[in-house]
């Protein structure tokens, strides 16, 4: 049976790949007038990708033949099929993606998952006739902007009904096909209709159409020298268009492809502002077109008094193709005392046309209030929410582990590690109206190897039955293993020169997998680092999501940072920036559909566009959370009650004026997001 089971999912994934290329290949980039899925509302103006998951690509739905054998009907091909053609309706194309990982392009991208699947098929004995048959399909789609804010999400489930017929001669169930069609034609085409209705979604589109063509568009107009301008928080990016002249002067103006990277470092490393304090941004530019890059400058603008103390541009100079160039400028900051913020945004230009202009990146650090002044910057995020249900949670246990500090002073401090094991804590408590005895806290000196493994192995196992839910939550440090990938936790006695002295996260894992509980969610701020000798280059990516168990649906993780770096600490809000958003999440903010109740995976979809978004912003570098299950996988476990929603419909008279097509986009303050006080 599980030979059978993995040459359809072989079969599935090749029909995937045909499937998608002939729907698609000549759809990109379309003009539609239509209205959208079967209504009269003009379509979308936008391209978005459209990556589908490993859930749709390879979906099975398992039932039993007509003399009892385990068998399975494949709705891979049904489904890829339906879903770009649904959309096809709704937006003026969609670009599939294939791999793994979706990438975010300037049209955004949709990812659709598969959940609930299940054929309702009686048959009592291998008799011939009619026998009635439903067919059950779950499906969710989340719309991603360009940011990784997530603008959309929906979970829609529909059935299919008729009759299939067998017959005395053989086991084969007859005329499923039509009635699998009918699920899959329903619940792709609610979605479609969802997210057509969208205003999130149209208003983001209708901000695209300020965007300007890129460099290469420019060659198709009017021969001669000229220049455009984008405005992209502030600071003005130039093409020039490649002049008539001959031969000689269109290939020294052929169309190249820049990017770049950026890093601006405060003296203190905190991202908080005091006078004098030094300010150093690190950029780094690398040509990737085939042609030469001529008088390249990086733009250094933004709002308020940091940007006078930096020059308007710097020069990087001509740029061969597959070339790096690396510059620096360091300024004290001064002038900051009536200061709360200071901004800054960095872009790139070039003299040579650009076949798309490099997004720019936004900085914004806080400014410390000088000694003596009273505006203490207070968390909103501190103030518990209010209960799930009236009824208390009393099978429920909480773990929650921070470690800051350690006792071997060579490994690095997380920031805010311990506060933010308490207050996930306390929220999670609230929320569920957990017993005391039931909720477990370590923190900092009382985190050692030896307590994790007592909590892990005497306490959690003697509170948990067939209808205890677990929640597992982490800050803190952890190693990557060179070879494996496997994660081990720092503990506070711990050390990052000895493997024996970390606490590996397989044996969480592992006991998880033993006790006979409902099911367990984890919650992990992290940094992670290499283990000791091993080469970051090639070490592989941190193993969360497989259990001890492979294929589980009761486990879900959610892990704040998927590659090896610090993560970042959200100083005005006195928590790491994951843990900042799981909090907000759990005050109701992550009730996406409105529904009134934040299950586990619109919690963790919102965290995660949360985070990447305000990493860009405020950070200049990516920090990736990890879901997993992915949407469309282990739906159990994704729909699992985690806190009252909170996230009520904007007024419509309240209704903002659309920006000017030259107004700088602001991008959103975490502080000023949210239910209020």
């Amino acid at each position: 049976m599980s030979i059978q089971h993995s040459g359809i999912r072989r079969q599935a994934a090749f029909g995937v790949v045909v499937a998608l290329a002939v729907l698609c290949a000549g759809c990109i980039g379309s003009k539609r007038s239509g209205g959208s899925s079967g209504s009269d509302t003009a379509a979308i103006p936008l391209t978005p990708s459209l990556w589908l998951s490993p859930s749709i690509s390879t979906a099975v739905i398992p039932y039993k033949d007509a003399c009892g054998q385990p068998a399975v009907f494949s709705v891979a091909d049904p489904l890829v099929e339906a879903v770009p053609r649904k959309l096809n309706r709704v937006f003026h194309g969609v670009t599939p993606q294939f791999g793994l990982e979706q990438r975010v392009t300037a049209a955004g991208v949709i990812e659709v998952g598969l959940g609930l699947k299940h054929i309702d098929l009686v048959i009592p004995r291998h008799i011939q006739g009619a026998y009635p048959v439903s067919v059950t399909l779950g499906a969710e789609m989340v719309f991603l902007a360009e940011d990784g804010k997530t603008l959309f999400a929906k979970k829609l489930q529909s059935v299919g009904r008729g009759e299939v017929t067998v017959t005395d001669q053989s086991c084969e169930v007859r005329g499923l096909e039509p009635i699998v069609q009918e699920a899959v034609d329903a619940v792709t085409e609610g979605l479609a209709k969802q997210v057509a209705a969208s205003v999130r979604v149209r208003e983001y589109a209708e901000q695209q159409k300020t965007r300007i063509p890129t460099a290469a568009s420019l060659s198709t107009q009017q021969a001669g020298i000229a220049s455009s301008a984008s405005v992209t928080g502030g600071v003005q990016a130039n093409r020039v268009a490649p002049p008539a002249g001959g031969p000689a002067a269109s290939s020294r103006l052929q169309a190249t492809t820049l990017t770049f990277h950026a890093i601006v470092r405060d003296e203190s490393q905190d991202h908080m502002l005091q006078q004098g304090e030094s300010l150093t941004i690190e950029v780094e530019v690398k040509n990737e077109g085939q042609a030469e890059a001529e008088g390249v400058e990086v733009l250094i603008g933004g709002e308020g008094a940091l940007t006078e103390h930096f020059p308007q541009s710097v020069a990087i100079g001509d740029v061969q193709p597959g070339e790096i160039k690396r510059t620096s400028v360091t300024n004290r900051v001064m002038d900051l005392k009536d200061a709360t913020q200071g901004e800054l945004v960095l872009s790139v230009r070039s003299l040579t046309p650009l076949a798309s202009l490099p997004s720019a990146k936004k900085f914004i650090f806080q400014v410390k209030p000088e000694k003596g002044d009273s505006g203490a910057i207070v968390s909103d995020v501190d103030r518990l929410p209010k209960p799930l249900a009236a009824s208390k949670q009393t099978r429920t246990v909480v773990i929650a582990i921070g470690v800051g500090r350690f006792r071997d002073e060579r490994v690095p401090t997380v920031k805010y590690a311990d506060r933010d094991a308490e207050v996930t804590a306390a929220y999670l408590r609230a929320i569920g109206g957990i017993p005391g005895d039931r909720v477990h806290v370590l923190v900092d000196k009382f985190a050692l190897k030896a307590d994790l493994a007592e909590t892990f192995d005497e306490w959690l196992p003697k509170r948990v039955d067939a209808e205890t839910v677990v929640y597992v939550y982490f800050a803190g440090r952890a190693l990557v293993d060179g070879t494996s990938g496997a994660v081990s936790l720092v503990p506070y006695d711990g050390t990052i020169a000895s493997p024996n002295r970390l606490y590996p996260v397989r044996h969480i894992q592992e006991v998880l997998a033993r006790l006979p509980i409902q099911r367990a969610i984890m919650m992990f701020e992290v940094s992670l680092d290499p283990s000791p000798g091993a080469d970051p280059g090639t070490t592989p990516q941190a193993d969360w999501g497989d259990g001890a168990e492979d294929d589980r649906d009761d486990v879900m993780w959610m892990v704040g940072n998927r590659n090896l770096q610090e993560a970042h600490a959200y100083e005005q809000g006195k928590h790491g920036l994951f843990t900042y958003y799981l909090l907000r999440g759990l005050q109701g903010l992550a009730d996406v559909d409105r529904d009134g109740t934040v299950v586990a995976g619109e919690l963790c979809t919102y965290v995660r566009g949360e985070v990447i978004h305000a990493a860009r912003e405020q950070f200049g570098n990516a920090q990736r959370p990890l879901c997993s299950p992915p949407p469309g996988q282990g739906a159990v476990v994704r729909i699992h009650p985690m806190a009252k929603g909170n996230n009520p419909k904007p007024p419509a008279q309240a209704k903002k004026a659309e920006p000017s097509a030259d107004a700088p986009v602001q991008a959103p303050k975490p502080v000023d997001m949210g239910p209020k006080p």
